[in-house]
């Protein structure tokens, strides 16, 4: 409990010390904002849909070994083609390359806060991070049935063979357990000023 408390202050202020160092003004905050959310949805299609042929051509296996060797190369493809360095992050990994930073890990741990509100409000931030760079970050929701079969309940929305897959590509695979509607980790993407 003391553990949770302490962290939530320092979520607290973590935020409130961002928002007094900001220069933003209210128009480069939206722009910035919808020029993230670009990104992430551009970002998010090109890996699905990628991932839906696999998946129809081979099932989890073929999905799991195509996240393995693919989406770290595309979404580098992708951080060349906008100017950005575009990155998904998660308190539970599964490719441990994704590993939050200091500060991904302060806003995963108050997204995952939120998620656990009655009625949570998941919107992108806005961090101005120096003076040429402005990161945006946005949650990564559990949204549709087939994420769950790889992220989902062992015995219940995931086979257990599918898992023994992936836990041979990944062996300290922590990224499972999951529900529909579950906060599964967020875009961290930096974009120049």
């Amino acid at each position: 409990m003391m553990k949770k408390i302490f962290l939530l202050c320092s979520i607290t202020v973590f935020v409130i010390s961002c928002q007094r160092k900001s220069t933003l003004t209210d128009e480069q905050v939206e722009k910035y904002t919808k020029h993230g959310k670009e990104i992430a949805q551009s970002s998010f299609k090109a890996l699905s849909s990628q991932l839906k042929q696999v998946m129809q051509a081979g099932g989890v296996k073929n999905a799991a070994s195509y996240c393995n060797v693919a989406a770290l190369p595309l979404t580098d493809s992708l951080s060349n083609k906008y100017n950005a360095v575009i990155k998904r992050t998660s308190l539970k990994l599964r490719n441990p390359k994704n590993a939050p930073d200091s500060l991904e890990a302060k806003m995963l741990a108050m997204y995952l806060i939120m998620s656990r509100m009655r009625n949570p409000v998941m919107v992108p931030k806005i961090l101005e991070k120096n003076a040429q760079e402005v990161q945006f970050y946005a949650p990564i929701m559990i949204k549709s049935e087939t994420c769950l079969k790889c992220h989902g309940i062992i015995d219940d929305t995931m086979q257990r063979e599918d898992y023994g897959v992936i836990a041979e590509l990944y062996p300290n695979d922590a990224a499972i357990g999951y529900k529909l509607g579950d906060f599964r980790g967020m875009w961290s993407i930096t974009l120049k000023k």
